[in-house]
């Protein structure tokens, strides 16, 4: 059974069906291939944004093992969005598609191959290259400062995903100031929303987490969570917000090491009490 999920740009007409299905973790990069190929477009995997081709689950489940979409770091200094949907045209009327077909119209006409809105360009892709596993939307997502966006829009983790992690960020940001944009970067709002810091390597990192803090130390809720407790000595107060918004979502704070190893203690200590026989 396939399970039609995911990117919902693309739907049918008049019914408003999703034509477009979450994509397997092992098609990610055939397909990415296929996309390539036809654009002239390089993605390396560290502009494959978000979760794209990383969830691999041992269980086997297939919503933990595959893609909602495919979102595609892209450089607007190499490709412009009119160059790019002109290559994505040419591809499509070489496969016969009318060339009325080819756009969707707002929500008049969803049915289309091509969607353009915002910074991003949509496009219902066949998965593989081929139409034997039906369609994934990608969406290639543009910007001037590509490696910015690679670490703005990076995935999270299965208990603390990508939306979370931009939530702790953006709560970082107000904590300490000033304003986190996921395009350009922190912005001072003192200094009419002037870009203090954009790169990942250096600037940001400091700024939101403190002293000593690295790239690797954004990578994750868990990992700032972590450095926070260590480093910061306004702690309680600085993540109070985000402690906040992670209660509505049914939430709480990573656990800190200590309360690791305790629950382990409480637990090996249940054990013991329950291997002991009564004479």
């Amino acid at each position: 059974m396939i399970l039609n999920e995911g990117g919902n740009v693309f739907k049918t007409e008049p019914e408003k069906e999703f034509m477009t299905q979450r994509i397997a973790t092992p098609d990610v990069h055939p397909t990415i291939q296929f996309i390539e190929k036809i654009t002239g477009l390089t993605f390396d995997e560290e502009d494959w944004l978000g979760t794209t081709g990383k969830k691999n689950d041992p269980d086997g489940a297939f919503e933990k093992n595959s893609s909602g979409d495919l979102d595609l770091n892209t450089d607007a200094n190499k490709v412009s969005k009119e160059e790019l949907i002109a290559k994505l045209s040419a591809w499509l009327k070489s496969q016969g598609v009318p060339e009325d077909q080819i756009m969707n119209v707002g929500r008049k006409k969803q049915d289309g191959w091509i969607h353009n809105a915002g910074d991003q360009v949509h496009f219902r892709t066949p998965i593989d290259g081929t139409d034997q596993k039906g369609f994934v939307q990608t969406d290639f997502m543009f910007t001037t400062n590509p490696d910015y966006q690679r670490g703005a829009k990076r995935g999270g983790t299965e208990e603390y995903g990508g939306a979370l992690r931009a939530m702790l960020l953006a709560s970082l940001a107000r904590g300490r100031g000033f304003k986190m944009s996921p395009k350009f970067g922190l912005l001072d709002p003192n200094k009419g929303d002037a870009v203090i810091a954009d790169d990942w390597a250096k600037g940001i990192p400091e700024i939101l987490l403190g002293k000593g803090a690295t790239e690797e130390d954004t990578h994750t809720v868990e990992s700032m969570i972590a450095f926070l407790r260590k480093n910061e000595p306004n702690y309680e107060e600085l993540i109070s917000q985000f402690e906040y918004q992670l209660e509505k979502a049914g939430k709480k704070l990573p656990e800190s090491e200590e309360d690791r190893q305790l629950d382990r203690i409480k637990e090996l200590a249940g054990l013991n009490l329950n291997s002991v026989r009564m004479i």
